[in-house]
């Protein structure tokens, strides 16, 4: 469901399935534990095989992007598919999370 690669040294979620009210707390606290836990600033989370996130899992998007900017990070999404992009757009979660189209768009942000 979960999985961590790295690029650059910048740890990338892949997203495998959904992200829904059976799994959204797991999700935090997996990218909590491995990532900003042990002293990580930065995130990607790779929606590429991701196919459906609720409102749960919007919810928890917005405390992570939380606890990453308030320990001096970012958590950057990338590869959404057009209905999640759609979403993001119609609660104008697209202004507020970092989105972007590719890993290496995140990545070029990430070390602005």
């Amino acid at each position: 469901m979960f999985n961590i690669e790295r690029k650059d040294g910048i740890p990338i979620v892949q997203i495998t399935g959904e992200i829904d009210i059976s799994n959204a707390q797991n999700f935090k606290k997996f990218v909590l534990d491995n990532i900003l836990n042990k002293g990580e600033k930065n995130c990607i989370l790779d929606f590429s095989n991701m196919s459906y996130i609720d409102s749960s899992g919007l919810g928890i998007l917005v405390s992570l992007h939380k606890s990453f900017k308030i320990n001096g990070g970012e958590i950057v999404l990338v590869n959404l598919n057009n209905n999640v992009q759609n979403l993001f757009r119609m609660t104008s979660l697209d202004k507020a999370l970092n989105l972007k189209g590719s890993i290496d768009e995140a990545i070029k942000f990430l070390k602005h």
